[in-house]
Parts: C-alpha cells; structure tokens; sequence
C-alpha cells in the first residue's frame, strides 16, 4: 500500500529517497532537486518549469547551496554525482551542475530540455 505523506512513490523510486538529499540543501536549491527528481512520475514539464523557477530564484537571490553551516554538504555532492552517472530522470546535466557548478549552468540545461520536450510534444 502506497503513504503518499511519509513515502509518496514519487519521491522514493529512485536510487534514494529524495529527501536524503533535499534534507542536505537550501530550500530553494532543495525545490530544484525535488522537482528534478520526480518530474516524469508526477506533473511532467510543468515541474520542471518550477525546478527552472525555483533555481532562478536561487541564483538571482545568490542564495547558499547547502542548508546551513552545520549541514554536511559533503554528503550531497556524491548523491548528486550517483544521479548524474545513471542520468536519472533523464536529466544528467542538472544533476552534473548542482554537483560541479557553477550552479547558474542549471538553468540553461533546465530551459534547454523543456524546449526539447515541447518540441516533441507539438509533434505528436
């Protein structure tokens, strides 16, 4: 039986759950995975509209990476590097520039790959 509020499918069908890393950034940054992680099992582009959103609004704001001085930002770049090498949910690159930087990369990749799936859409 599937917990949509402790353990939503969405969330947790990956090679992690997704709050093992989120718990580890910034929200803004947090949000860009969040939304990264889960988009074609939930609201497909329009979640990586917000994923866009949310990393312009990092960037914008030079809003820190990793959530506070006490968090272990060593942790996360690993499970960033893990999604990159299995291209999880296709979106390799995103994972590569929140891991590597610089960070401002993260919203190239995200606008290039929902115009190449509007694309594929407008031919169906």
């Amino acid at each position: 039986m599937s917990d949509n509020v402790n353990h939503p499918k969405h969330y947790e069908n990956g090679p992690f759950e997704c709050i093992e890393l989120t718990r580890l950034l910034s929200f803004d940054w947090g949000n860009v995975v969040k939304y990264c992680y889960r988009w074609q099992s939930k609201n497909g582009v329009e979640d990586l509209r917000k994923a866009f959103w949310y990393a312009k609004d990092a960037t914008m704001r030079g809003m820190q990476f990793y959530c506070d001085l006490d968090c272990d930002g060593p942790h996360a770049r690993p499970l960033l590097e893990h999604l990159a090498e299995i291209d999880w949910t296709g979106l390799s690159d995103v994972w590569k520039a929140l891991a590597f930087g610089p960070r401002q990369k993260v919203l190239t990749v995200l606008v290039r790959k929902i115009a190449e799936l509007e694309i594929e859409k407008d031919g169906e």
